[in-house]
């Protein structure tokens, strides 16, 4: 046992035994160690592995999305609890019998239009990365991303979706990162020019209960000057934006004028097919929904809440109520089950389909394949892999691969040449 004093502990984490010292860029910890009585105390130093200070922080960006998506989803059902507990079971039956079944069948023709539209977003995008594919495979992706993303998130959903599918026919992971990109990008840069000038000319005036710090108008400033501050971005910078590997350039004006557009007639649709599921007895001006929708989807989306489930009926409540009645409610109910889980249900009959038929098509190719193995291949021609138009490889005569050219917006460290 020693008293008075510690022996000296050369306790050295590097990132190899033996290492004498921390080598430079690695983190140190400073550790202060008493020393004998009469002499001052010793400072040892400790290398810890590289990034290891960054654990924390990394840990933190992973569980904080969904923690707070999990909380505000809580929140959201908690308010919606709360408001349909006002709401007498007549009043809930009336507003779902009160729409007459013209206007739903419009409003579902209107959606299945609007998704049709949404096949603009990776067209656009497709665009951006300089790269062209057959109408069928971009419409398939889409719809399937978009109905099971607006159900289920982006993340779980639509990206994994888009990565699947593009992967597989020819996109390297850097150019479907900024497709992606992209998408999302046409959403909001459409709600910033459309929500901006909405909310600036037709304000919602907020329930006696609700308190913000700012109102609508203000609101409505800030988005507009978003959608300026955008636009200028695209007009006068042209330098590249390293992202990881990827270097991205803005959208050039006119590609960035066509997704201010899509993304605003997208919203459009939407928001009148919510108007056209409203009672018919209902005096509420086209003008008030649309702005209590922009608000509403924005926010949802903004949540990262799985299809907004929740916050946007809670939201469509509050600012809808009081115009509509109690028998808003139904409406929104009725508006979620058009624009949400029909599509989802197409989207997943889409997919299943595509299975099938693909799989279909594979079985028949490969005894396509074992019938032409036993005829001679001359040695001197390569032979390659081509896409067919169901997406599976076969054997066919290789081309010389063409050098690609990719649009100034986007260069990719690692693109990989067609053949």
């Amino acid at each position: 046992m020693l008293v008075g004093h510690y022996h000296r502990l050369p306790v050295i984490l590097g990132k190899s035994r033996g290492c004498p010292l921390a080598a430079d860029g690695d983190n140190l910890v400073s550790i202060s160690l008493p020393g004998p009585r009469r002499k001052p105390n010793v400072a040892w130093s400790i290398a810890l592995p590289p990034g290891a200070a960054a654990l924390p922080k990394k840990r933190i960006r992973k569980y904080a999305g969904p923690v707070l998506a999990i909380a505000l989803f809580a929140l959201a059902v908690r308010l919606l609890i709360r408001e349909a507990h006002q709401i007498t079971w007549d009043e809930f039956v009336r507003g779902l019998t009160g729409v007459p079944a013209s206007q739903i069948a419009i409003a579902a023709f209107l959606i299945a239009l609007n998704y049709g539209l949404l096949i603009a977003y990776d067209i656009l995008a497709l665009r951006y990365v300089a790269r062209s594919l057959p109408l069928r495979r971009v419409a398939l992706v889409s719809i399937a991303g978009f109905s099971l993303g607006n159900n289920l998130g982006t993340l779980l959903a639509a990206a994994p979706i888009r990565f699947r599918f593009y992967s597989q026919w020819g996109l390297s992971p850097g150019q479907i990162v900024a497709l992606i990109s992209v998408v999302g990008l046409t959403f909001w840069s459409g709600w910033w020019f459309l929500g901006g000038m909405v909310l600036i000319w037709v304000p919602i005036q907020l329930p006696p209960d609700v308190s913000l710090p700012v109102g609508t108008q203000t609101f409505g400033i800030v988005l507009i000057s978003l959608a300026i501050l955008y636009s200028l971005v695209c007009f006068l910078w042209r330098k590249p934006w390293p992202i990881g590997e990827l270097h991205l350039r803005p959208p050039r004006p006119g590609l960035m004028f066509v997704q201010a557009s899509v993304a605003a007639v997208d919203l459009l649709i939407s928001a009148t097919a919510l108007y056209l599921v409203l009672p018919g007895d209902s005096v509420v001006p086209f003008a008030q929904v649309l702005a209590a929708y922009l608000v509403a989807i924005g926010v949802a989306m903004m949540t990262q809440v799985p299809g907004g489930l929740g916050v946007l009926e809670v939201i469509l409540l509050t600012l809808l109520k009081g115009t509509v009645g109690d028998t808003v409610l139904a409406s929104v109910l009725i508006f979620r089950v058009l624009y949400y889980w029909l599509p989802l249900l197409a989207g997943m009959i889409a997919l299943v389909g595509y299975e099938i038929a693909s799989g279909a098509a594979a079985a028949k190719q490969a005894s396509g394949i074992a019938v032409a193995s036993a005829s001679p291949i001359d040695p001197a021609q390569p032979v390659g892999i081509t896409a067919t138009t169901e997406g599976q490889a076969s054997v066919d005569r290789a081309a010389p691969a063409g050098e690609e050219i990719l649009l100034p917006e986007f260069q990719d460290d690692q693109v990989p040449s067609e053949d």
